[in-house]
């Protein structure tokens, strides 16, 4: 694996920020929050894990699969949802789509460039109305509100350089006259 891979992953209800990265001997190491810990796959789903330069380490096994939704260790069995940057970027964007009050904020999907703006702050738009296209590998992806509202700000310009989850655009609740 090259670069650094970012994931959200929830075990049990509670929230971590992952990152996965690898270093030049080979070792594969994730940081969740302010910690490191090696990584050492094994056969059948089960890694071990330590912090590095530690003696011990712990037995982690992840269900058959890509996408695990169980993980097991110490006896102790854990329901667990594992999302890439980009998709935990969306769910958020849903999320406050569904709460419906306040500011709604537009984010980008995935990392990329931006090549075109297709709003102005005071827009009214509608619900699934494009906003801004994302340029990620060589494709325009064009990044839509998930509810109606008005542009209440603009928080990128064409050539912006931007990550996934990246804040775009926010949205206010609009009034209809």
């Amino acid at each position: 694996m090259n670069g650094v891979r970012r994931f959200r992953v929830r075990v049990d209800g509670s929230d971590h920020e992952v990152e996965v990265r690898s270093d030049a001997d080979g070792r594969t190491f994730a940081v969740v929050g302010t910690h490191r810990f090696e990584i050492v796959p094994g056969a059948d789903g089960r890694m071990l894990v330590r912090e590095p330069g530690a003696t011990m380490h712990r037995t982690v096994s992840l269900e058959p699969g890509a996408v695990p939704q169980y993980a097991a260790e110490g006896g102790q069995s854990f329901l667990v949802e594992v999302l890439t940057a980009q998709q935990a970027a969306l769910a958020d964007a849903r999320h406050a789509a569904r709460r419906g009050t306040g500011a709604t904020e537009v984010r980008s999907p995935m990392p990329g460039r931006i090549v075109r703006v297709l709003v102005a702050e005071g827009d009214v738009v509608e619900a699934d109305t494009a906003t801004v296209i994302v340029e990620a590998m060589k494709m325009e992806n064009e990044v839509r509100t998930t509810g109606p509202g008005r542009i209440a700000r603009i928080a990128v310009k064409v050539g912006d350089t931007v990550d996934a989850g990246q804040v775009l655009c926010e949205l206010a609740p609009h009034e209809a006259s």
